[in-house]
């Protein structure tokens, strides 16, 4: 049996990361970092886990907006946060309103002939 109490061992090994959006807006570099580390970053920035050393807690204040992104594990989230936002609004959004059509010809349809 190993030694790794249950906690610290299901971040050592953390489940494949959910991203919740669509990935095609993020550069590759920041699709492996979310792909590698995601989850650990989910976890932080929810407060499941806390933060143990100077850059986790600098992610912390770039998560709750109070500094800039430093590193690209910064950047990724802020753009993982952002595209997740954006689609919510999207799927929340009602659908745009379908014109009428009356039956009326538009006039350059009727009088041109090209």
């Amino acid at each position: 049996m190993s030694n790794i109490p249950s906690a610290n061992r299901q971040l050592s090994e953390p489940p494949p990361f959910h991203f919740g959006c669509s990935t095609d807006i993020f550069p590759i570099e920041e699709l492996s970092v979310l792909t590698q580390r995601g989850y650990f970053l989910e976890a932080l920035a929810a407060g499941t886990i806390a933060p143990r050393t100077r850059a986790d807690k600098h992610f912390l204040q770039v998560d709750r907006e109070e500094a800039e992104p430093e590193t690209i594990e910064e950047r990724a989230w802020l753009r993982l946060k952002g595209r997740r936002e954006f689609e919510r609004e999207q799927q929340a959004a009602p659908p745009p309103e379908q014109s009428e059509d009356y039956g009326i010809i538009e006039w350059d349809k009727e009088k041109c002939w090209w």
